[in-house]
């Protein structure tokens, strides 16, 4: 990469160009716009391009074309096209490789970021046409990847490494799982620093105003327990084991609220179940939040219910602002969560699993009403078969 890069002056900001499959406001995304506003303006330059449709609803899209970073092009007819449709499919992918071409033009990028699954094989096209560094940060873990129906993506890793100069990992998970298909341990860097911790500290110190602000913006009552979960509406993010836990718990805290900052595709099936339940009035799905920390601020405790992932952003926050972390063991054995204390359950639900997710739960909420909890200071919970303690 480095006699790739030998045409760059130094007076001459670097130009990198970012392939993204889609503006989000989760993970991806996320980490997107914190490379975009904290690299300084002078040293380098960005541009992104997308393979699916702007469809108007992110903050973070407003942000980048903000920084001059983002200029989405008009696709408006392509939203009415399926997303399963292969037309659909071919003309996002000529598209992209139109406005990739015209970036080389007026643009001129030094390096070709790729960030998503469909962009990666337009990364590695432009690797073979003009040879370019190409770098990509992976998405997420080959499970994740498999159960999104993209299987083909850890494939392509092995056998087309070799075009790419390097991988970012967010977890260690992924360095583990590039190494296991032949990705030379040199081309693996895992980043870390994930928590813009002055913004956290400004939150922390107003943590008071927001709970009083959120739940009055939120319409619960001023003594309400907040259990927040940060995360899209999927299967995969375990908002369901959350929902059927509540009936059980509003017996014991009748004033517990439920607070999820997301959107997705399980909207409906949630609302649903929340109405057969009879525990509406305690379900809130707040939708995608621009700002989230003022939320961990106001809650109680945070949810870390999905079922795939090693630690992701929004727990991280978790712990940044001080709350006590109830989860699933994901089967990571490198995760965070596992050394500091945090409460942690195994994915099979058996009836002994339920109990302890349902007691943590309940410890949890009464700790806090009586003391603020320092998440390190939050038990263990052993896997099935073994005692729980708080």
């Amino acid at each position: 990469m480095e006699k790739e890069n030998e045409s760059i002056k130094d007076d001459v900001p670097v130009r990198v160009l970012h392939l993204i499959d889609r503006i989000s406001g989760y993970g991806t995304t996320r980490l997107l716009w914190d490379i975009v506003r904290l690299t300084p303006p002078d040293k380098v330059e960005h541009f992104v391009i997308t393979f699916s449709p702007d469809q108007g609803k992110w903050f973070h899209a407003e942000r980048l074309r903000e920084r001059g970073a983002y200029r989405p092009f008009p696709k408006t007819g392509l939203l009415k096209l399926g997303r399963r449709n292969w037309v659909w499919f071919l003309v996002r992918y000529i598209s992209m490789l139109w406005h990739v071409f015209k970036s080389l033009i007026w643009f001129r990028p030094h390096i070709i970021h790729v960030h998503t699954s469909n962009s990666v094989t337009v990364g590695l096209l432009l690797k073979v046409v003009l040879w370019r560094p190409v770098v990509h940060l992976v998405p997420s873990l080959f499970s994740q990847m498999v159960d999104a129906g993209k299987a083909w993506v850890p494939r392509l890793y092995a056998r087309f490494h070799v075009l790419i100069d390097c991988f970012f990992a967010a977890a260690s998970r992924s360095r583990d799982e590039l190494l296991s298909i032949g990705i030379p341990g040199s081309k693996i860097v895992p980043f870390y620093g994930l928590l813009d911790l002055q913004e956290i500290n400004e939150v922390r110190h107003k943590q008071q105003q927001y709970h009083k602000t959120i739940r009055e913006t939120s319409r619960l009552p001023s003594d309400a327990l907040i259990a927040l979960s940060v995360g899209r509406l999927d299967p995969v993010k375990g908002h369901i084991f959350a929902l059927e836990a509540l009936p059980a718990l509003l017996r014991q805290f009748p004033n517990l609220h439920w607070l999820v900052l997301g959107e997705g595709k399980q909207r409906a099936e949630l609302e649903d179940r929340a109405r057969k339940l009879g525990i509406s009035p305690h379900v809130h799905l707040l939708g995608h939040q621009g700002h989230t920390l003022p939320f961990y601020a106001a809650a109680t405790v945070y949810l870390r219910t999905m079922i795939f992932e090693e630690t992701n952003l929004s727990t991280y926050q978790a712990m940044a602002m001080g709350l006590p972390i109830v989860g699933f063991d994901t089967g990571c054995e490198t995760e965070l969560l596992n050394k500091v204390g945090h409460g942690i359950f195994p994915i099979k639900m058996s009836k002994l699993c339920r109990q302890q997710w349902l007691r943590s739960w309940q410890c949890l909420i009464e700790v806090e009403k009586l003391v603020v909890v320092a998440w390190s200071l939050v038990g263990l919970i052993w896997t099935s078969g073994r005692q729980s303690r708080i």
